[in-house]
């Protein structure tokens, strides 16, 4: 038997591997992506404008779909077509958050350019590990020599890895198989990124995986020709119901 709570300098290769392979044996967490939230995640000020411990209360139209997103759930793709401001990319965080700390392995972030994505990294993701003593320690430190923990790459857990590109990148969008894809803001992706459409480039890296998590997000553009829109038609093309205040009947909240 194999202590595995038990520091061993030189470990032995049958150790090692017998590790590995309990590890790889673990059940996915029954808990899910809101529950872990609230209990979790803190938003830092540097990224939001109401910084403090996430409320799944103060954006209730988010619960189900976190919970989508949770490997409990056979959910394999999710799309979000949303108005602007309304927390989804911040709930794409706690997903990305949550798969780090609890359920690790390959993941890609991609955003509509490598800039942006860069710019997602520094200001929304690195704060956010932070708030995370755990994760923290999981991740690393940027700064320390032939750290793991890059702008665009960071390495946690047993097999975890988080990769981030831009839907600009040919290169970014073919360099390695995943578990878990991230699409932010797909109809601001180019329609070709030099070897085709780059949605269908990152979605191929998730076919080896036979529990694959994709979440697609996005305020549309043009009708009839926004990306999103055409990923939510092919959905089941849920929305959200609130009740009317004065018979109480529910009903998707719609503007004149």
């Amino acid at each position: 038997p194999v202590d595995f709570n038990k520091q061993v300098e030189h470990p032995l290769g049958s150790d090692v591997y017998q590790l590995g392979f309990s590890k790889g044996l673990e059940l996915d967490p029954v808990l899910t992506v809101s529950e872990w939230s609230e209990k979790n995640r803190i938003l830092p000020s540097k990224s939001s404008s109401e910084p403090g411990r996430w409320r799944n209360s103060r954006t209730p139209y988010l619960t189900e779909i976190m919970d989508h997103l949770s490997p409990s759930l056979p959910t394999e793709k999710v799309i979000f077509m949303k108005p602007s401001q309304i927390g989804g990319t911040e709930m794409g965080n706690n997903w990305t958050l949550f798969s780090m700390l609890q359920a690790p392995g390959p993941m890609l972030m991609v955003q509509p350019t490598v800039e942006l994505s860069k710019r997602w990294s520094v200001q929304r993701l690195a704060p956010s590990i932070q708030m995370i003593p755990q994760l923290q320690e999981l991740v690393g430190d940027p700064k320390a020599r032939a750290s793991n923990n890059t702008i665009l790459t960071k390495e946690f857990g047993s097999g975890g890895v988080l990769v981030c590109t831009g839907a600009n990148s040919a290169v970014g969008l073919r360099s390695m198989p995943v578990r878990y894809l991230f699409g932010d803001e797909i109809s601001a992706w180019p329609s070709d990124c030099g070897e085709g459409d780059p949605l269908s480039l990152a979605e191929k890296r998730t076919t080896t995986y036979a529990r694959r998590k994709i979440f697609l997000c996005s305020t549309p553009t043009i009708k009839g020709l926004c990306r999103i829109e055409r990923e939510f038609e092919n959905s089941t093309q849920k929305k959200f119901f609130v009740p009317c205040p004065f018979c109480k009947h529910k009903q998707p909240l719609e503007w004149k």
